[in-house]
């Protein structure tokens, strides 16, 4: 289960602020700062089956490391957003390869998964590019991560930035402690909440794109 909350960050000056602050020093789980760049692509089939099903499918690359991951349910209450979440390890040189639905067979989704991909071919939707600074920390009692996102959403109909900061919950007794901690850094550094996941914001881009066709179809007729 996935579990974070997400802001909008206004500038990179804002950026600096949180990475740089002390306050988040005083909570560290022990381990330093790190900063990765991490590119996602992610698929649906061309009849947006999976969207439709409420699942989504990406492949992530983190360094030298890969993952194919599936998310699908759960709800989004204003910054805060719960979802089932499986990730499964794939070998780094396949990362910008379309993903065989047999990772997934034995999760909840598997059979699924299999009968969309198996109706229509899987497609890539998007392109997430962007760099992750991170750490672990400690709040009251809970482990979470703070997290600063800081690149583009990249879709064959635009792109659209990346200037975000999450905390999401890892263990402890608490998962909406990701919430107050939040807050706290909302009022801290001015933060908006962020209620759209990154993908989204890129869906929303391709939306737009396929209404203006749309439009231009009836405008011709």
């Amino acid at each position: 289960m996935e579990i974070e909350v997400k802001y909008a960050v206004p500038s990179e000056e804002t950026v600096s602020d949180i990475l740089t602050d002390s306050f988040w020093d005083e909570l560290a789980e022990g381990e330093a700062l790190e900063t990765v760049p991490l590119r996602a692509i992610y698929y649906d089939t061309e009849d947006r089956a999976l969207r439709k099903l409420r699942i989504t499918l990406r492949v992530r690359s983190e360094g030298s490391t890969a993952f194919a991951t599936i998310k699908w349910g759960g709800t989004s209450k204003g910054a805060v957003h719960e979802r089932e979440e499986v990730n499964v390890p794939v070998p780094i040189e396949k990362a910008s390869e379309i993903p065989d639905m047999s990772l997934f067979a034995e999760t909840p989704v598997g059979n699924v998964l299999k009968e969309a991909a198996a109706a229509s071919p899987l497609v890539p939707l998007m392109v997430m590019q962007f760099t992750r600074s991170r750490r672990r920390i400690r709040y009251q009692g809970n482990v979470l991560e703070l997290a600063v996102d800081r690149g583009d959403i990249v879709t064959p109909c635009g792109t659209s930035p990346i200037l975000e900061m999450e905390l999401e919950h890892y263990a402890g007794p608490d998962p909406l402690a990701v919430l107050e901690l939040g807050e706290i850094a909302a009022e801290r550094y001015g933060l908006e909440l962020e209620p759209r996941s990154k993908y989204s914001r890129g869906l929303a881009l391709l939306q737009k794109a396929e209404e203006r066709t749309e439009t231009a179809k009836e405008d011709a007729e």
